[in-house]
């Protein structure tokens, strides 16, 4: 296959975890960003919708952070990120829909809502799936979310906990010290390669995501 580009912001936990994925298969490619705060027009006569990531290989594109890396899985084999089993396979999917469809709006749903009345509710609802995750982790027989072996799972989850530090800075919720699993976890990615060569540090959450927390974004 020709080298593929990636449409990525480094503030995006989406276009993150497409990132990692690349990292981890060693997959050539090329990234280019995208200023989210003030979209160029150019990048709409890419996108569909605008947002990042994207994933163009010739003249096709790909969209969404979740199918991206369910193609690149299947479409680079030889370093697989989930489970070849089809009973693990399906439930390592089932923890990357509970990211998408309920911890994740309440992460981001506390980060961007600016009614402070709304706040606590949210905090509420994180903390519930929180609980969750830490149950489900310390249900594994290995050092990651499936087992022994990093799996996209862990790249669908490992940005938001990198990211953590904006809530605290901005929304005064700080990862609870007692889910010693997750912290465990969060620790142990922080030590893979595909992290250390995308990370970023906390400064630099704290001063992208200011324009979205007071609401400036955009003005």
């Amino acid at each position: 296959m020709n080298t593929l580009q990636l449409y990525s912001s480094d503030v995006c936990p989406f276009a993150y975890r497409v990132r990692l994925a690349l990292h981890e298969k060693a997959i050539p490619h090329e990234v280019i960003s995208v200023d989210l705060g003030n979209i160029p027009d150019w990048y709409y006569e890419i996108s569909p919708t605008g947002r990042a990531p994207l994933l163009k290989q010739k003249d096709q594109v790909i969209w969404e952070s979740t199918v991206i890396n369910e193609f690149l899985e299947d479409a680079y084999p030889d370093r697989p990120l989930l489970p070849r089993d089809p009973v693990a396979r399906a439930h390592a999917r089932i923890w990357i829909e509970y990211c998408n469809n309920t911890f994740q709006p309440n992460f981001c749903g506390l980060v961007f809502e600016l009614d402070k009345k709304k706040h606590d509710k949210i905090k509420d609802a994180l903390r519930e799936s929180l609980v969750f995750l830490e149950a489900g982790l310390a249900e594994t027989p290995g050092a990651y979310w499936l087992g022994d072996e990093c799996s996209l799972v862990d790249l669908t989850y490992y940005p938001f906990f990198e990211q953590a530090v904006v809530l605290a800075k901005y929304r005064g919720f700080e990862m609870p010290e007692k889910h010693v699993n997750l912290n465990r976890w969060q620790a142990t990615m922080k030590q893979r390669a595909s992290v250390q060569d995308n990370c970023r540090d906390s400064d630099f959450y704290i001063d992208a995501y200011r324009p979205y927390v007071d609401g400036t974004i955009g003005k």
